[in-house]
Order: C-alpha cells, then structure tokens, then sequence
C-alpha cells in the first residue's frame, strides 16, 4: 500500500537527481515534438511551524501531501526554458497569501500554482469532507466556481505533471484527431 505523501517525495527526490546528474538543466521532448533545455528551482523547505501558522493565518486546511511537497519545497519553478524562460510556478506559503487575499473565499478554494494561464486549485473543503479528489483547475481570470475538477490529488497531479515534462496533461481530453489542428 502507498503511503499518502511518499508519491511526492519520490518524484521531486527523482527529478532532483535527473537535475543534478545534467548540471541542473535537462532536456525535454514536449508537445508537437519541441526540444528544449530546461532547469528547475525550489526554494528552501517550509518549516511545520510556517505550514501552521498558514492554516491558523488563513482558516484554510492543507492537505497532507501538499504538506509533504511543502516541507521538501515551499514553492518552486520547473520546466523553464533555459532560452526563453516559462510560466510555471508552484507557490511559496506566502505567496498563497499575497495572491489569493483578492478573491471572495469560495468554500475554501485557493490557487496554488499558475501553469501557462492555468490555475491549480486546491479545495480545502473538499479536503476537510475526506474527499480524496480535491484538486481543481481554472483559467486564471476565471472565478473559483468556474473551476474544473480534476479528480486527483496534489501529488498525483504533480507525478503526472512531472512525467509529461510540464505539459498540460489535463487539457489533452480535449484534443481529438478531428479538432487539434484547428484547437492548437
């Protein structure tokens, strides 16, 4: 049985080691067969007193494997392009703060990270009712309750994440033979 938690360890604990044997910058294959070189940084671990004082601060409840993410990295950038930079962002506790003080609490919903116009949604309510799928997605401009679920937790969403090199693998439903050329 896997632990809650252990998925997320062993990817980042993964990709770290990629990072590191490539002199931290490693080639990806993405979408429609673009090569490029790209790096990862994370920032220093929260501490369990900053993941308590966040839930205190806010009234927001963090899921255990976010939690488990936290404490390896409170934020981080992955997949830039070495060349032209990129757009994906998975936020410090701090930065949760900063950026959702703007929206009208819904139910217990905050951005946690923006992914080329994308936002990654936690739903702590979700959470708090035992609901294992308490993960979301949204545009950016769009409100909370315009979210999508995307029937996973946070790290099945970033094992997949990982796997498909920064790609928006939640969006590839979409696409079919018969609307990609016009949809991409």
């Amino acid at each position: 049985m896997v632990e809650e938690g252990s998925i997320v360890k062993q990817t980042l604990n993964t990709l770290k080691k990629r990072l590191k044997e490539n002199e931290n910058i490693i080639q990806i294959q993405g979408e429609g067969g673009y090569l490029a070189k790209v790096e990862c940084t994370f920032n220093p671990p929260a501490t369990d007193e900053e993941i308590k004082n966040f839930e205190r601060q806010t009234g927001l409840i963090l899921p255990n494997d976010y939690k488990e993410f936290l404490k390896i990295s409170n934020g981080c950038r992955l997949f830039d392009d070495i060349e032209s930079g990129g757009e994906i962002e998975l936020y410090s506790l701090d930065q949760i703060i900063d950026l959702n003080e703007h929206y009208d609490e819904f139910e217990g919903c905050f951005d946690i990270a923006y992914i080329y116009q994308d936002n990654i949604v936690i739903n702590s309510k979700h959470y708090s009712e035992l609901k294992k799928n308490y993960l979301f997605w949204k545009g950016h401009i769009d409100q909370f309750e315009e979210a999508i679920p995307l029937e996973m937790n946070f790290e099945l969403w970033l094992d997949r994440f990982i796997i498909s090199s920064g790609a928006k693998f939640w969006s590839w439903s979409i696409y079919t033979a018969e609307n990609y050329y016009k949809l991409s």
